[in-house]
């Protein structure tokens, strides 16, 4: 087991800062800069934005609380999540939801189903990510590395929404290449974990959930999604 005092906590914060600003950068032109009016956008689009800044907030101060010794008030955050945790979910669901149904009426009914790949299999991932790090929150080490797995679903959002709108890149190659980098770094701290002697079940389990996610991206055309996703929006659209 990794000591305590060995983690990199304060390292750990700036990643997740990195990952802010990929957000920032990727939001900044098509909702940060409408602030404070925010004319033609929803509820629901206000509190999918709000759930996704509270959860990177929790993210970033969360290792510094650890590595300050406060960590009463790393626990007291810790429990806020059970809370915060189930409304990001729910407003994924509902962002996704909106997106569904917010598709010009010409757009064939696939395409619809298609889009949704991008969506759920996102939402199975934090809630697997999520719930592995709770059930593992008394073991500091997969605790963290399955906190650090929700991180990696918000680079797709943030960089993925840059690279369309900043250089051009169509939706279908702007995921491509979000999930690449993503399982490129699940990767090599995968290996890293290997190679230090380290338990690297937490990594092996995060690269695995985003070669999922990024086979769902790709074959979200195929037989197999296009019922499973029918499934999903019959059941909850």
């Amino acid at each position: 087991m990794e000591k305590q005092s060995s983690i990199p906590y304060s390292g750990i914060s700036l990643f997740f800062v990195f990952v802010l600003a990929l957000i920032t950068w990727g939001f900044y032109k098509t909702y940060i800069a409408f602030f404070p009016s925010f004319t033609g956008f929803n509820n629901v689009q206000h509190f999918h934005g709000a759930m996704m800044m509270v959860w990177m907030i929790f993210l970033i101060v969360q290792p510094l609380l650890i590595r300050s010794g406060k960590l009463a008030i790393h626990r007291t955050i810790g429990k806020l999540s059970y809370l915060v945790a189930p409304l990001l979910v729910v407003s994924i669901f509902l962002a996704s939801r909106m997106v569904y149904h917010r598709l010009e009426p010409g757009v064939p009914h696939t395409e619809k189903i298609a889009m949704i790949a991008l969506s759920i299999p996102f939402l199975v991932g934090f809630v697997t990510f999520y719930s592995l790090a709770i059930i593992n929150r008394k073991d500091t080490y997969k605790h963290m590395r399955y906190m650090i797995g929700t991180s990696f679903l918000m680079i797709a959002p943030g960089l993925g929404r840059a690279l369309i709108i900043f250089y051009n890149y169509s939706l279908h190659d702007s995921v491509n290449l979000c999930n690449y980098l993503v399982m490129a770094i699940a990767a090599g701290l995968l290996i890293n974990d290997m190679v230090k002697k380290r338990p690297y079940s937490p990594f092996a389990v995060i690269l695995f959930m985003f070669v999922l996610l990024h086979v769902a991206w790709n074959f979200r055309n195929s037989v197999a999604w296009q019922t499973i996703g029918e499934a999903f929006a019959k059941i909850f659209f």
